[in-house]
């Protein structure tokens, strides 16, 4: 505080036009160096109301040496977030559009968000609207702009969410279906594809098909005997038949350590990482349980332009962050190169559980030579997922070649042959910025297949 009248107190220069804190009575510089977050307040007040500095604000109580004042004048109010954008609060101010920022002149067509009170010029250009959409606007009283409804919503447009939830409550959280690019419903049919009506959705893969639930019961589980495996996670490589069903160590020992910090953000990527299940002595509050414990960002089905369906968070994902898992029919690669024609094989993913826990999407329709490391055989077929029909949030990941998602193969109930495919974020990503991984399609490796890219 300063006892020198019309002296800022933080810049210690002379207040030739600024805003006076009722509070305390000093003079600040009506900028944002000087006011910091109360400016949005003071422009939003302009003059007419009580207005108190940031040291002032959280307090909402008046000193005894402005008693007398706030008799006469109210208290001013607590700063709080709704008041923190002092562009939103200046716009308001000079009435300007929230678009293009010029100025709204009364003679235009203009239309003024019911929620938050900015105007914008009556055009596609500032309203982001088609001309029908802006035609409706200004007729219609209760109109919120893009933004107020994103923050509410999730979605830009009103009615743009065609669907609460795709995962029908399966999930923690719901997932909805969000479309802001046309009016195309969610019964329509794609040439090969089924409409999403149609789709089933499983948090976890399921064994359906008789050959792939024999398979299912020669697979050996990860039993740890009651031991938190936390700080071990990288330590183990999948089971081999020399060692009956349990994980091997890593003769490496620098190759070892935890997968996940005590946040669960994923430290690095492995070819593969183990986390702790049933058998450990753990409980949910384990960070070594992040997968299994399943979905827990916002996520959001969306139309994109041009690539269909997508998938993208209304929170910012930070580097390292479990995403979600692809999931679906778990099938023998026989038994999907049999169905070949009947599945589509871009919701194909290979699991190589054997080979160092290494998964792609589908890379190539017949047996001739091995297919990883060591070839398969009978009692040890390659399997797959397939989630043409049923799946996960994952399903409408898109690929690009530029990913910010990768696939980190994570076993939890099985030791060998069977793991989690699981999507973390590679680096950090914005809020509603699309989600999207690398396919690892190699050009000719499906016969009579091609794989446009769209990224």
């Amino acid at each position: 505080r300063s006892s020198d009248v019309g002296v800022c107190p933080l810049c210690r220069k002379v207040v030739e036009y600024g805003v006076c804190c009722a509070a305390c009575g000093g003079w600040f510089h009506a900028t944002e160096s000087c006011c910091g977050e109360a400016l949005a307040d003071a422009f939003l007040r302009s003059g007419r109301e009580a207005w108190c500095c940031l040291n002032c604000a959280p307090r909402n109580e008046p000193p005894p040496a402005a008693a007398a004042a706030s008799e006469k004048t109210p208290a001013p109010a607590a700063l709080t977030a709704d008041l923190a954008s002092w562009r939103h609060a200046f716009r308001l101010l000079a009435d300007a559009c929230g678009g293009c920022g010029r100025q709204i002149q009364l003679a235009r067509r203009h239309v003024r968000c019911a929620q938050c009170d900015l105007a914008f010029h009556a055009s596609e250009e500032c309203t982001g609207l088609s001309a029908a959409k802006v035609e409706g606007a200004c007729s219609d009283a209760s109109w919120r702009c893009p933004t107020c409804l994103l923050h509410e919503t999730g979605c830009t447009v009103p009615g743009g969410v065609i669907d609460e939830d795709v995962a029908k409550g399966k999930e923690t959280r719901p997932i909805p279906i969000i479309n802001e690019v046309d009016e195309e419903p969610l019964d329509v049919h794609l040439p090969g594809r089924s409409a999403i009506t149609e789709f089933e959705y499983l948090p976890q893969v399921a064994w359906r098909h008789k050959r792939a639930i024999e398979q299912r019961a020669r697979v050996p589980l990860a039993d740890w005997g009651g031991r938190c495996i936390a700080h071990e996670a990288c330590s183990w490589l999948p089971a081999t038949d020399a060692s009956r069903g349990r994980p091997v160590r890593r003769e490496e020992e620098k190759s070892g350590g935890p997968a996940y910090n005590n946040e669960r953000f994923l430290l690095y990527a492995r070819d593969c990482i183990f986390e702790c299940n049933s058998t450990s002595g753990c409980d949910e509050s384990c960070f070594n349980r992040v997968v299994g414990r399943g979905i827990s960002l916002p996520l959001q089905v969306f139309k994109t332009v041009g690539r269909g369906w997508g998938v993208r968070s209304r929170n910012p994902i930070r580097a390292g962050t479990f995403v979600c898992e692809y999931t679906g029919v778990m099938l023998r690669d026989e038994d999907a190169e049999a169905a070949g024609l009947e599945v589509d094989d871009s919701y194909l993913f290979n699991l190589d559980g054997e080979e160092k826990g290494q998964v792609a999407k589908r890379r190539k329709t017949s047996h001739e030579g091995p297919s990883g490391v060591d070839a398969r055989t009978q009692d040890n077929p390659e399997l797959c997922v397939d989630a043409s029909r049923t799946g996960s949030v994952a399903r409408f990941v898109n690929h690009c070649c530029d990913p910010n998602l990768f696939v980190q193969s994570v076993f939890v109930e099985y030791s060998r042959h069977v793991h989690r495919i699981a999507l973390f974020a590679a680096r950090d990503i914005l809020a509603y910025e699309e989600l999207t991984y690398d396919y690892g399609y190699v050009v000719g490796s499906v016969q009579d297949k091609t794989l446009a890219c769209l990224c």
